[in-house]
């Protein structure tokens, strides 16, 4: 490969996770022509990149650490660097090693490890496993975007087989991402090749065997998808920075219907269906995430409370406005909306009833990945993935070689309610809502008030009594709404937000502006 062509996709690998849509360029930097080998220095994976990337790549701190929320495991084998995550009816987790091309086993009653070796993957490569599912029949799936395969594991005998992924007529490249099971078949989006491709598990031979779905017009990406309740297949197609379409596909009848995303919607990665139908989606290029109701045909814009600064650091203070960057999504069992806010080193869930958001910092940070400078305490741990098991939020820290486990039973520091939670407004109008906080246990540091808003600071003015709160007794402060006199009408989400260390607890309100 040409020295300058070497060049561009390691930039493009960086400048992927700095902007964060990962998958996005990801694919150039893995899909190079493999290196050399070079002398062996430890004899684990950490050879794979040389030792100036150690702590970027493989991880910046041998320790794990935990809080009141969350629980880290380190895995035993250096530099493995999970990616995709699942679990089993035992209660098992499994997750790919995206440095070695391994399955790997964690046991939740035992905090052990399992390394399932892979004798058909070369030495010294590297491959984005996106995708995982674990099929009733014990067989694990898994997508292998740098060798353009589609794996398959069997825990009974150790056995790895692999199926050819199909590339798109007149495509040059293939990324199988995604996995989803859809009736007793899989589903995958293949990112790069403007396809969704449906395929029976009970394949033979070395070709993957695929129904196509093309994606419609002439986007660069096609995302995550999901199946309604009538088995309709939704997912999004977009052009980085210049957005895209939610799309419904009716396998029965063959016909597409696109929406067009709203405006600032840019990188929209995670989708899912929740019980009422209602479509959610997650835009890895901002802090928002979206609903869409197909009955209504409308989108609903929502967004998450500003990182925290330990994750961005901004020692350069070149960041004036930092993000979060929400990538995938899922619903768990009481209806919760979850997803991982990729920059923010946070896993958030959102109550769709009461419109509350609860978001829970990752103990663990890489500096490599953030403006963190000398800074210590910085940085993200790139939680790229995450499963839900019942209470249990499993996920990978892809450059920290850490599973972590967020318990989401473990009562919560703090309470949050506001007086009204829909406020309407005429234009040069404003009210005032009062919002009560309570300690649930002692308080030790101070309580700290943010809101965040998807209307144009132009169009509504958000002001708090109080920036931030001792916390020793129940309190309330006021939140001031006020409509510029030349607003644009339209209905908006405000978030009122208390951040307690690691925890942050929210509430919103829909201001509509008339």
């Amino acid at each position: 490969m040409k020295k300058n062509a070497k060049k561009l996709l390691a930039i493009g690998f960086m400048a992927v996770f700095i902007l964060s849509t990962v998958a996005v360029v990801g694919a150039g930097f893995f899909k190079a022509a493999p290196q050399q080998p070079q002398a062996a220095l430890t004899g684990t994976p950490e050879d794979n990149y040389s030792p100036d990337k150690w702590t970027t790549f493989c991880q910046s701190d041998n320790q794990t650490e935990s809080t009141k929320y969350i629980k880290e495991f380190k895995i035993p084998t250096l530099c493995t660097q999970p990616l995709s995550i699942t679990t089993d009816a035992s209660g098992n987790v499994w997750f790919t090693e995206t440095n070695t091309g391994k399955i790997a086993k964690f046991d939740p009653t035992t905090d052990s490890f399992h390394e399932y070796d892979n004798p058909l993957w070369q030495k010294g490569e590297k491959s984005m496993t996106w995708g995982i599912y674990n099929a009733p029949d014990g067989n694990i799936w898994f997508s292998d975007s740098q060798h353009n395969l589609i794996w398959k594991f069997n825990e009974q005998t150790g056995n790895y087989s692999s199926f050819v992924f199909p590339k798109t007529s007149g495509q040059s490249e293939a990324f199988p991402q995604i996995l989803k099971p859809v009736g007793s078949d899989l589903v995958i989006n293949d990112f790069t090749g403007r396809k969704i491709s449906i395929f029976s598990m009970n394949q033979t031979g070395n070709n993957l065997k695929t129904i196509d779905i093309l994606s419609p017009g002439a986007y660069n990406f096609t995302s995550d998808m999901s199946a309604d309740s009538s088995g309709n297949i939704w997912y999004t197609v977009w052009t980085y920075q210049l957005g895209g379409e939610l799309v419904r596909y009716d396998p029965q009848t063959s016909q597409f219907s696109n929406y067009t995303l709203p405006s600032g919607i840019l990188a929209p990665n995670g989708i899912s269906i929740g019980h009422d139908g209602i479509i959610w989606i997650t835009d890895t290029a901002s802090s928002m995430f979206l609903s869409f109701n197909p009955q209504a045909q409308q989108f609903t814009k929502y967004i998450t409370s500003v990182p925290q600064a330990s994750t961005y650091g901004n020692a350069s203070g070149l960041i004036k406005t930092p993000i979060t960057r929400p990538y995938w999504n899922e619903f768990d069992d009481q209806g919760r909306l979850w997803f991982n806010e990729q920059v923010a080193n946070t896993l958030a869930v959102f109550d769709p009833i009461k419109e509350s958001l609860v978001e829970y910092l990752v103990p663990s940070k890489n500096p490599n990945w953030s403006d963190c400078g000398n800074q210590t305490d910085c940085g993200v741990a790139q939680v790229l993935a995450f499963t839900i098991s019942h209470d249990k939020i499993w996920f990978p820290e892809w450059v920290e070689n850490n599973i972590g486990v967020l318990d989401s039973s473990v009562p919560l520091s703090i309470s949050q309610s506001v007086s009204t939670t829909s406020v309407t407004l005429h234009r040069g109008q404003n009210q005032t809502v009062t919002v009560t906080l309570s300690p649930n246990e002692q308080i030790s540091g101070p309580v700290d008030i943010m809101t965040q808003q998807t209307a144009s600071p132009q169009d509504l003015v958000v002001t708090t009594s109080d920036k931030s709160i001792i916390l020793d007794k129940q309190k309330t402060i006021s939140v001031n709404l006020s409509a510029d006199n030349f607003a644009l009408s339209g209905t908006y989400k405000v978030l009122v937000s208390a951040r307690y260390q690691d925890l942050t607890v929210s509430q919103y309100i829909t201001v509509t502006i008339q």
